[in-house]
């Protein structure tokens, strides 16, 4: 029974986001592979490179409602009524990370959003302030004018190759088949993907990692500061 019900988990994870079928972008994965399943001393290193800045945080939204309605790609992107949800353990998941993050004293200078809901939820629970940019959004060919994950994904390396060079960190909040054409991560739902842009443009995936290691390392910062 419990190989079932992890059977069906990860078929509704995938069917959540029918981009994952797409082929593989062209980006070196030597950094993604290495850290898609990051220990202590890997997550410690890429909280450190965060908190020197100069990187992006590319956020795949929080988790969302299991089950869950389909988007509407007929309603606007603002109206929540209308699309997939951040569930309880979404909205308490970005709120957790969001304070982690800053007990750790990583910064974000920008944070920028997709303008779906589950998206705009979490960076508002997450980082507080953000804008949205609609080129964040995922891949949309049910409604006229609509694009595909590969020009989703276009469109979220130019806005990542636009940030090269700031010397403070920026955080994306997007969809996984965007990340994933741009930068070669498989983020999970709430999961933080850190990227280094360089001056000539170059997007370098450094790896990634889930809120509840970087809460697990704000926590061992805040009891060695009560200690």
């Amino acid at each position: 029974m419990k190989l079932v019900a992890l059977a069906a988990l990860t078929a509704f994870a995938f069917s959540c986001d029918p981009s994952w079928a797409q082929t593989v972008p062209p980006v070196a994965h030597a950094a993604n592979q290495s850290a898609a399943t990051p220990g202590a001393n890997a997550t410690a290193q890429l909280i450190e490179q965060m908190r020197s800045g100069g990187v992006v945080l590319v956020v795949r939204h929080e988790r969302t409602e299991v089950p869950s309605r389909d988007d509407d790609y007929t309603q606007p992107a603002t109206d929540c009524a209308a699309q997939r949800n951040l569930s309880v353990a979404g909205i308490a998941g970005a709120q957790e990370t969001g304070f982690a993050l800053r007990a750790l004293g990583i910064e974000t200078s920008d944070v920028i959003s997709s303008p779906m809901c589950r998206t705009t939820e979490t960076a508002r629970f997450m980082f507080g302030d953000y804008t949205v940019d609609p080129r964040l959004i995922h891949p949309n060919l049910e409604v006229e004018g609509g694009r595909d994950v590969i020009a989703a994904g276009e469109e979220f390396a130019t806005i990542l190759r636009g940030l090269a060079g700031r010397q403070a960190n920026t955080a994306l909040v997007s969809h996984a088949g965007n990340i994933f054409r741009a930068t070669g991560l498989r983020l999970a739902e709430g999961e933080i993907g850190v990227v280094r842009v360089t001056s000539d443009g170059a997007i370098e995936p450094l790896g990634q990692v889930v809120g509840s290691a970087v809460g697990g390392q704000a926590r061992i910062a805040l009891a060695a500061e009560r200690d």
